[in-house]
């Protein structure tokens, strides 16, 4: 009977010492699996912050563009007008105008604040740093929720943003280690997918608008400095190649705005994913490329800004 008892013990153990190996790699497996969704939080929030950045210059190049096909129509509506003609349609353009540059400036503080959101969701991959991203993750979604509706409402040329927001993701957060974490994702994610959502619908609005606006000013620019002056019995100036190189040319702005549509429609569904432990490391890197690419191009036009608008 002893040995029976001591034989079944030692079975036991002996199946124990086999088990212990999986036990410690489903272990191992679990703690990185929660590392692993941690770190791709990380890299959002570091792509989310590299695209903010940028923004504010596309939109400085799209106001550009807009003015400068403004100045055009007045400049060709003026040989008709009389002098008081003249005056009442500037204030009136100059009005418009304004009104756009508002649009513009709460664009940039929609973008500025979720940058500042990125940047508190980098603290959620360390441990110290949750307590107060909780206190500023809801205040960032309070000013981000004052400034949507204007947001909604703009126009980027004939070109509505709140007709290009699309529908809402349904967000199921990870069972991340940190219940804290996850109980603030939960709380709050779904709110900045849909201010990313609106950033989304603002940049496809903004791109439409820099590409029509780009085609009258690149057809107004041929027709004045290429076609009329090679056309002309005049003598061709000696700039004459370098003005058709640059009409040939494709336009950097209308790329960078195409950019910046790819960049924020890869960080809102990148955003998703990591909040729902889905975010491989393939889409990960392809959001990092993806931004990256648009980084560049926005770098390019501020190398550039001091050449005139044309």
């Amino acid at each position: 009977m002893m040995k029976n008892w001591a034989l079944r013990a030692f079975q036991l153990h002996a199946r124990h010492i086999r088990l212990l190996p999986a036990l410690i790699l489903g272990i191992a497996a679990a703690g990185c699996a929660s590392s692993t969704d941690t770190a791709r939080l990380d890299e959002v929030a570091e792509a989310g912050i590299a695209y903010a950045d940028k923004v504010p210059r596309l939109l400085d190049r799209a106001f550009e563009l807009a003015a400068s096909v403004d100045s055009g129509a007045l400049v060709q509506a003026r040989p008709g007008l009389s002098a008081e003609q003249r005056r009442k349609a500037l204030r009136e353009f100059d009005a418009a105008m304004a009104e756009r540059l508002e649009g513009y400036v709460a664009a940039k503080g929609h973008n500025d604040l979720l940058k500042s959101y990125f940047v508190a969701l980098q603290t959620l991959v360390e441990p110290e740093g949750r307590k107060g991203f909780g206190d500023a993750a809801k205040r960032l979604t309070a000013e981000l929720g004052k400034l949507s509706p204007r947001i909604r409402k703009a126009r980027m040329g004939d070109v509505s943003v709140g007709g290009l927001v699309e529908p809402a993701a349904e967000i199921a957060v990870a069972s991340f280690r940190s219940a804290a974490l996850r109980r603030e994702l939960e709380a709050r994610g779904a709110t900045i997918e849909r201010e990313l959502a609106l950033q989304q619908a603002l940049v496809s609005a903004l791109a439409r608008q820099v590409r029509a606006d780009r085609e009258v000013l690149s057809t107004r620019f041929r027709d004045d400095e290429v076609l009329e002056p090679y056309v002309s019995a005049a003598r061709l100036p000696k700039t004459w190649p370098a003005r058709r190189l640059r009409s040939l040319r494709g336009a950097g702005d209308v790329e960078a705005a195409r950019a910046a549509e790819r960049a924020i429609g890869s960080l809102r569904q990148a955003y998703v994913a990591a909040l729902e432990g889905r975010l491989d490391s393939t889409r990960a890197a392809e959001l990092a490329t993806t931004v990256e690419g648009f980084v560049e191009l926005v770098s390019r036009l501020g190398a550039g800004a001091k050449e005139a608008v044309r």
